[in-house]
Parts: structure tokens; sequence; C-alpha cells
């Protein structure tokens, strides 16, 4: 398996539409927020301890997306304003969507993550314009006093393309970024829950020296390795069908 390098060209036969489904913790930003709202709500040690259980086996990528946040008795307003502070969207990111809405190309953020942070987070630091061509895809955070708990709209969806791992697999989103018309679909990730898009997009950045690269190079997986979405972002101006 070879990784492509950023920039290089699309190719495709008999394309009518392109689109792109892209991750947000840690690749359309610079750090994971879930985690970061993780360790300054219910501490570092729990974030930690949940992250062994995984590594483990002892907890399925739904459980921890849950588990992380039971702890978790700060108020949405709270939540949402640290996320807003501790964000930094990763460099290119904000050109990828506008060479995505300049070639009317949908642009679906497809996260495991919280809308709530999400929306707050793009609001705050994306240009309306731009954000109102994000179609966000991710769980939904109730807020009590007695913990935070996850819920997952995409969940019915998930299972009936075949994946019960996660309630949110990205694969949904490929298909649906399909069924608008997309006959070429680009993935950019990476982590454990994007190994979906490396295996039903058509082509996948996988930000470098992250899970999502790793398992593309151990399972024969084409990738373009990233650090900064300048590359995916001249791939999507550049795209000829």
């Amino acid at each position: 398996m070879t990784c492509a390098h950023p920039g290089a060209p699309l190719t495709s036969a008999a394309v009518t539409e392109l689109a792109v489904v892209c991750d947000f913790d840690g690749t359309a930003t610079l750090h994971d927020i879930g985690d970061e709202i993780s360790k300054r709500f219910a501490g570092a040690d729990w974030l930690l301890l949940q992250k062994r259980l995984f590594l483990e086996g002892k907890l399925t990528t739904r459980a921890i997306i849950q588990s992380i946040y039971t702890p978790v008795r700060a108020t949405e307003a709270e939540v949402v304003a640290f996320a807003v502070e501790k964000a930094e969207l990763r460099p290119g990111f904000a050109e990828l969507v506008e060479a995505a809405r300049d070639r009317g190309a949908p642009f679906f953020l497809a996260s495991g993550g919280l809308r709530q942070y999400i929306d707050a987070v793009l609001a705050h630091h994306l240009r309306p314009d731009l954000r109102a061509h994000v179609q966000i895809r991710a769980n939904e955070a109730e807020f009590a006093p007695g913990g935070m708990r996850v819920s997952y709209p995409g969940d019915a969806a998930s299972r009936a393309a075949g994946c019960e791992v996660c309630g949110s697999c990205k694969r949904v989103s490929v298909a649906e970024a399909r069924q608008s018309g997309a006959g070429y679909v680009i993935g950019v990730g990476d982590g454990f829950a994007d190994r979906c898009l490396a295996q039903f997009a058509d082509r996948t950045f996988a930000r470098e020296d992250s899970y999502l690269h790793r398992y593309c190079r151990d399972h024969g997986y084409a990738c373009t390795p990233f650090t900064d979405l300048y590359g995916a972002a001249e791939a999507v101006r550049s795209f000829v069908a």
C-alpha cells in the first residue's frame, strides 16, 4: 500500500458530482474537543481510564462515546463556551469548505462527537457563508444534573448500513452523499471511527501518523496523509469528472 502525496491529481470516469465527508475532532480541529471537554469537566484521569478500557476491549466504541461524558455535570452553556474557547480549526479547513461550496459539492461534517459543541465551534470560528454549506451529522448531548447522556440520531441508519459499532457510522454520510448525486466522495479523517471512510469513500485523506493513517497503511487502503487541509482543498478545486 502506498499513500499518495498531498495534491496528487484525482481521476475518475463518468462522474457527475463530487462530495466531501469530513471528520470533526482532530481533523477539522487541531485538538479533539470531545476529549478536552471530558478532561475539563470529568477529569484527565477519568478520560485516560476510559481510553485504557477501550484499548483493552472492555468498552465498545458506542460505550466510550458515552462514558467519557457520564460524570459531566456542567450546563450546556458552560460546555459550549469551553469548546468555543478551546477549539482551533485546522489550517486549510475553511478553504476546504470554501472549495466545496464554490463547486457545488455537498460537505458533510460527520462526527461521533456532539452536535451542540460542533455547531457552536463552527458558528464562532467559520464565516457564516461557509458555515451554511456544512451539513452536520453527529450525536446529541442531553445535559442533566445527574450527568451528561448521549443519544445517537444516526443509530438506525448505521445499523441498516451494516454497522453496529458506534451508532454514528460515517458510511451513512458517504451513502447520503452518493444519494445526493455525488459520483465521487472524498473522505477526510484521523481516528478509529474514520475507518469506514477509507473503505467506502473514493479517496481518503488521513491525518499524518494518526490511527487512520496507520490503519490505511496496515490494511492496504490508499490514502493521502495531511497535516493541514490545503491539499484537500486543492484536490476539491482541481477535481475533474
